[in-house]
């Protein structure tokens, strides 16, 4: 059971929705715009290719789309700049929330908890994710790494999202699943943290950070 918590922040991809959820509907509409020819097993196919480049989300576009370019031999492809815009812009358009994320959210609202968003990656895009996902209302502040230019795991994001809500590292929580940005960066600002065991870094769990399979089951560690 946590003490004295008064605002708990989340990150967003594999922590309240499914990235790789998310990004297989993008890969569907990706290749329906650029090759409606491809259609099937094939299709299905080509979006597991692009599923196996994208490195979890975590390989830059500037990296991603010259090595789809050259697996499939695309010659006629558009431009990287152009590639690299619809990843940014159409991405987010596709949200996957997880079970009881929503639900969980709502709450912790009712309990009385102030509530944040702590997420890395680029401000069209993850804004795009958080309006889609339409739970930015829930929240009492949201920030996109891209929006401040200091992204987690360095202690900056996190002491400017306290900062924003008026409460100390020994009043805040933060509830993420990549092992080093959200967790260690946490800890780093001396905040409480829950690591969820979901995604791309599912089984890296953090010796004495308490683990969820689920964002519902953080409200086990809290007061009524």
């Amino acid at each position: 059971m946590f003490e004295n918590i008064k605002a708990i922040f989340f990150d967003f991809d594999d922590t309240l929705q499914s990235r790789a959820g998310a990004f297989r509907i993008y890969c569907s509409d990706f290749l329906r715009r650029y090759f409606p020819e491809i259609q099937g097993e094939a299709k299905e196919a080509r979006m597991d290719e692009m599923e196996a480049h994208v490195d979890g989300g975590y390989k830059s576009r500037e990296e991603y789309w010259p090595e789809m370019i050259a697996l499939w031999g695309w010659q006629d492809a558009p431009d990287l700049d152009t590639l690299v815009a619809d990843f940014n812009t159409n991405f987010g358009k596709n949200v996957v929330m997880l079970e009881g994320s929503i639900e969980t959210l709502k709450a912790l609202k009712a309990r009385g908890y102030l509530l944040g968003m702590v997420t890395n990656g680029n401000s069209l895009l993850q804004n795009t994710k958080l309006d889609t996902a339409g739970i930015r209302d829930l929240f009492d502040m949201a920030v996109v790494s891209d929006d401040i230019g200091i992204w987690k795991p360095d202690k900056g994001i996190f002491e400017y999202a306290m900062k924003t809500l008026g409460v100390t590292p020994e009043e805040s929580l933060f509830v993420g699943d990549h092992p080093v940005n959200d967790i260690q960066g946490a800890l780093g600002a001396g905040m409480h943290a829950v690591w969820v065991d979901y995604g791309s870094f599912a089984g890296q769990a953090t010796a004495g950070v308490p683990a969820v399979k689920n964002v519902s089951e953080i409200l086990n560690f809290l007061k009524d």
